[in-house]
């Protein structure tokens, strides 16, 4: 996904690595931080609608911009200016950038928040969840002829299904006979066995 917002090859681990230890201490879905992120990426600025999807996922970031923006231009920016300048389309995507890697450097709010979460409860039982999905596509990988031969052969019966019904009930018919047969035979069994008991006695 990232890469699909032209996210550059040398940066996909670093910021996927951000992004996903803000996901883990905001709680979120970290699909939603990459489309916002990458949204802003491909548009070079931040916009309305990117704006309120960080938002909405938890981030501050109108008051994380006014802080930068105040600390770079060395006077007071308030929320509302940072609103104007979002609207004036000159907040870029590399001041975005900027606002997450603070978020996530030493010091930062989600600083090695993926760690943290993974010693809790909540992270050893996600950990656990993810090793059991890693077990099943291992064997799913391990066993693809198998299950592949497996699929085709139930697709083939599905296909020729009229020709399977034709079989079956051709395979049913015969063990009928054959029962009936199997029941006759029985029965004169019985009866010779019978008049050669009354002959003994």
């Amino acid at each position: 996904q990232l890469a699909a917002y032209r996210i550059e090859t040398e940066n996909l681990y670093e910021t996927t690595s951000r992004l996903a230890d803000i996901s883990a201490g905001l709680g979120v879905d970290m699909s939603r931080l990459i489309l916002a992120y990458g949204q802003v990426r491909a548009a070079s600025v931040l916009r309305g609608q990117e704006l309120r999807q960080f938002t909405e996922a938890g981030i501050p970031l109108v008051d994380l911009l006014a802080k930068k923006f105040s600390k770079l231009r060395n006077e007071l920016v308030t929320t509302g200016d940072v609103f104007d300048l979002i609207r004036k389309r000159a907040v870029s995507f590399s001041m975005v950038k900027e606002i997450f890697e603070d978020m996530t450097n030493a010091g930062g709010t989600f600083y090695q928040m993926q760690a943290i979460q993974a010693r809790t409860l909540k992270g050893v039982w996600s950990n656990l969840r993810d090793a059991y999905d890693k077990m099943f596509m291992q064997m799913g990988n391990a066993n693809m002829g198998l299950l592949k031969g497996i699929g085709n052969s139930f697709k083939a019966l599905a296909d020729n299904w009229k020709t399977v019904v034709n079989i079956a009930q051709q395979g049913i018919a015969v063990y009928g006979v054959y029962r009936l047969s199997l029941l006759a035979t029985t029965a004169a069994q019985g009866k010779e066995l019978k008049t050669t008991l009354s002959s003994i006695m």
